[in-house]
Formats: C-alpha cells, sequence, structure tokens
C-alpha cells in the first residue's frame, strides 16, 4: 500500500482550480469551472478535504478506498468514484499499482451541460446518494479517451471554437456517466423516503421553472410543506438550504444570459423575475463582486 492514513480530523477545503495549480497537480483547467489531474491523490493528500467542484475520480488501475461523508467506500480498477460539491472526501490506502483519472466539474457546468437530462444526476447523486459506479473495460478506456481528447483540444490554442469543443468533450463523458447510472438505477430499484421524494420534487420543480427567482415559501407552497421543513429536507440530503439551491440556480441562469446573448441587462433582469436593474445589479454583485456589465466582459472573454 502507497499509503495508509485516515487519522486526520480536519477538514480542508480546497479550490481546484487555484491551489493546485501552482503546486503542478491540475494536468490543465479553465481556471474556474473544470479540472482535470493525474495526481488527485496528492491533492488531497493525507487529509480530509472540501472542494466546492463535483470530483469524479476513476480507479485506471489498482484500488483504493475513500471515505465519502464518512462513509468507507473500496474502488477497484474501471469503477469510478462520485462526489458532489461540498462532499468530504479522505483518500487512503491507494495499492502500489494504483492510478486515478479526476475530473473536477462545477455545479453551474454540470447543471448547464446536462439540460432536460438534469433529473438523472439529481436523482443519482442528490436522492439515491450513488457514490461509486462499475464500467466496463471499454467503458473506462472512453473514460480516459475523454481525458486525452479534451487535454489535446484545450493545449492547442490555434484550434477555432476550443472552448465550445472542449465543452462538448465533456458533455460527452457527463451524458455517458449519467446513462451508466440510469442503466444501474433499473437494475437497483429501492424505495425512496417521503422525505427524498419531496426533495427531488423541489429540484424538478425548480429546474423547470423558467423563473427561478421566487420565495422558498412558493416552493413550498407546491409541496404543502413548511417553508422551514423545505429548508430542512434540502440541507439533509444536499448540504446547500432551499434559498442556496434557487441561487445556484438563478446564477445559472443569468451566466448564460449575460454570456451568451447581447440582451440588454434591463431584459435580461425581467426574464429572470427581477423588478429592476438595480435589484438584479445587487444581486450580481452579492454572489460574484462585480456588476453585471463587468461580469458579462468577464465571462464573454
Amino acid at each position: 500500500m502507497r499509503r495508509k492514513n485516515k487519522e486526520s480530523e480536519a477538514v480542508r477545503e480546497i479550490n481546484l482550480t487555484a491551489e493546485s495549480i501552482s503546486k503542478s497537480l491540475i494536468s490543465f483547467t479553465d481556471g474556474s469551472d473544470f479540472a482535470v489531474s493525474n495526481h488527485i491523490a496528492d491533492i488531497v493528500g493525507n487529509d480530509i478535504v472540501r472542494s466546492p467542484m463535483n470530483f469524479i475520480i476513476l480507479c485506471a488501475k489498482g484500488s483504493f478506498h475513500a471515505a465519502v461523508n464518512g462513509k468507507d467506500e473500496e474502488l477497484t480498477v474501471n469503477e469510478v468514484l462520485i462526489c458532489r460539491s461540498n462532499t468530504l472526501l479522505n483518500i487512503y490506502d491507494l495499492s502500489e499499482d494504483c492510478e486515478l483519472k479526476s475530473m473536477c466539474l462545477s455545479d453551474r457546468l454540470v447543471y448547464n451541460m446536462l439540460g432536460d437530462r438534469l433529473d438523472v444526476w439529481i436523482k443519482n447523486i442528490y436522492i439515491d446518494s450513488v457514490i461509486k459506479v462499475s464500467l466496463s473495460e471499454t467503458e473506462s478506456k472512453r473514460m480516459v479517451l475523454y481525458g486525452q481528447l479534451i487535454r489535446s483540444i484545450f493545449a492547442d490554442e490555434s484550434i477555432a471554437y476550443r472552448a465550445a469543443l472542449v465543452r462538448t468533450q465533456l458533455e460527452a463523458m457527463t451524458l455517458e456517466l449519467c446513462g451508466r447510472m440510469v442503466t444501474l438505477s433499473k437494475q437497483n430499484v429501492t424505495k425512496t423516503s417521503y422525505s427524498k421524494i419531496l426533495f427531488y420534487k423541489f429540484l424538478r420543480s425548480l429546474t423547470s421553472s423558467p423563473v427561478k427567482r421566487k420565495p422558498v415559501m412558493a416552493y413550498a407552497g407546491e409541496l404543502a410543506i413548511t417553508p422551514k421543513y423545505l429548508s430542512f429536507i434540502c440541507y439533509k440530503y444536499s448540504g446547500c438550504t432551499a434559498l442556496e439551491w434557487i441561487d445556484k440556480f438563478v446564477m445559472e441562469d443569468a451566466r448564460y444570459y449575460l454570456k451568451t446573448t447581447n440582451m440588454p441587462i434591463k431584459e435580461i433582469a425581467s426574464r429572470l423575475g427581477f423588478p429592476n436593474n438595480s435589484f438584479f445589479g445587487r444581486y450580481i454583485v452579492r454572489h460574484v463582486g462585480m456588476s453585471p456589465i463587468a461580469y458579462r466582459r468577464t465571462l464573454k472573454n
């Protein structure tokens, strides 16, 4: 075994798109939405870590153990460990021949890429608490090839539409993983608790609503429960309150309109359910530290 350490109780917050670049542990990253690394065990170290990004870790060779929110899992070759954002993760007991390939994706990228298939991710990751997926050897090799192709495209600055091509490969990889989850969920039908069903219905309502910026009370009313109970079950199953979930999706919609359209700020504010530009501006500043105009300039650059 290369390492056997699970004693640390301290939680280390990490941002893979910033901290790890200086250590040369990140293979490549866009600086905000995704990062690829063949050194995830070195990034995590012997600590319990938490990151705002989603971890997708493929065991390409050997085996290792991981504690995910306190639950121990052993992974062997061709198995994928999936950790949603803000998960507590500790990697330990790596075999001598262990080889890990990892992809780290922001919530906003996952939500944006999956579109109407987002409910597959939500159901499996948040409702059914899937953290380990077994792949066939062919599927495993294809996941590695996705990473190699993404790296090749990302490294060649002469390619037209480079960002879009990278995103396409990321989307293909994520969709294939979701497809595998669908197959496995059909094979393992388990009874779902009522509170989990309510959480799922809330997220389905949130993702399908054209105007997502509504009071928690409005979403709770649709489910015939109190706002307090809705926030309780949201935090229980995801670590985020109902309001934090609403903000996640409102910001993703704002990011989409600011980045991909030339729509006036006033019209974007109206579409997202804000009463005026000023209110929308304060909302964006609170979340990203800059005005909508400045944020749009940053996104387009």
